[in-house]
């Protein structure tokens, strides 16, 4: 035999040795109250800005409607008249919960076709009555203009009360005290590092003491378990503005500068100061590299502060 075919034999074994060794992980929860944690997995509060990932987007689209004020009118129309009985009196309520003076306006308006109503030999209550009609002839100062009151305020903390959550034997398993994520199962949040970030936020809300912990993927009774080290948490990036049009337009330079990011969330929140309303653009997700991207990028980027947007571009397209 020659020495170059003992050396290929010899490199064969090895490699053969290398794969027998390599040993796959899944990711799991290991805490010390398993019910705890649990519980904390099935409540969307305890997912902070993550119940976003699992928001079913049609539920969003219909709670809160078009954002162009000239669309929410014909949206509304088609949302009210094809709504139950009980579904428009939930709708009423909710109008009335949180416009409560447009609603007392909306009474007032009402009063005349409530009488007529109910002098035609019909019983009940004014939502009794409102429930009867066509969007049509719904009082327009309940409605208010464009139909804005029709809809709840698009806000991030609004939306998180539509967030949804990761469901066992969907996207986990339980067993032997851990929760775990097999690479079996759908990960919403796509990559390992993220759920992990995800996860550690959920029982930290929670108050849940656990650790991270890899669960080795050996098919056996007592999965291994290797603690992970924790990992470096990448702060929010935020800027603020005195328009949703200039947020909107700094949100498409953002993702336009890093391009398609998967993990990358951006969400904008708004606040009245003394100046007017406020708004505000988080975008989280972003790894070290993509922060400090939008920030450094020729010092256009501060966070916390108004945002010139007009300056930016002008920035960028001399190229400073």
């Amino acid at each position: 035999m020659k020495l170059t075919d003992i050396l290929r034999e010899i490199e064969g074994e090895e490699e053969d040795g290398m794969n027998q060794l390599k040993v796959n992980y899944d990711l799991a929860v290991q805490p010390t109250d398993l019910n705890a944690a649990l519980d904390a997995l099935n409540d969307p509060k305890t997912y902070g800005i993550y119940s976003q990932n699992m928001r079913d987007q049609k539920v969003i689209n219909r709670v809160f409607g078009p954002s162009i004020d000239a669309q929410k009118k014909k949206v509304a129309t088609g949302d009210w008249d094809s709504r139950s009985e009980d579904e428009k009196t939930f709708k009423l309520n909710d109008i009335k919960n949180r416009v409560p003076e447009a609603w007392g306006i909306g009474e007032k308006e009402a009063e005349v076709g409530y009488k007529e109503w109910q002098v035609e030999g019909n019983d009940g209550t004014l939502e009794d009555y409102l429930v009867t009609l066509s969007f049509e002839k719904l009082p327009k100062s309940l409605l208010g203009p464009y139909s804005r009151n029709y809809f709840p305020k698009k806000t991030a903390e609004n939306q998180r009360k539509y967030g949804g959550k990761m469901e066992q034997d969907i996207h986990y398993i339980v067993k032997d005290g851990k929760i775990i994520f097999p690479s079996t199962l759908e990960n919403p949040y796509k990559t390992k590092p993220y759920l992990s970030k995800v996860l550690k936020t959920i029982m930290d809300n929670a108050g849940v003491e656990h650790q991270l912990v890899d669960v080795e993927q050996d098919g056996g009774d007592a999965p291994k378990t290797v603690e992970k080290p924790t990992a470096t948490s990448v702060p929010p990036l935020s800027v603020t503005a005195d328009s949703l049009d200039k947020i909107d337009k700094i949100r498409k330079a953002f993702q336009k500068e890093i391009g398609e990011v998967p993990t990358a969330k951006y969400e904008t929140e708004s606040s009245k100061t003394e100046e007017g309303i406020q708004y505000k653009l988080v975008v989280t997700g972003l790894s070290a590299d993509q922060r400090k991207k939008l920030l450094v990028k020729k010092s256009t980027l501060k966070e916390e502060i108004d945002f010139d947007f007009d300056l930016y571009k002008m920035r960028k397209l001399a190229g400073l």
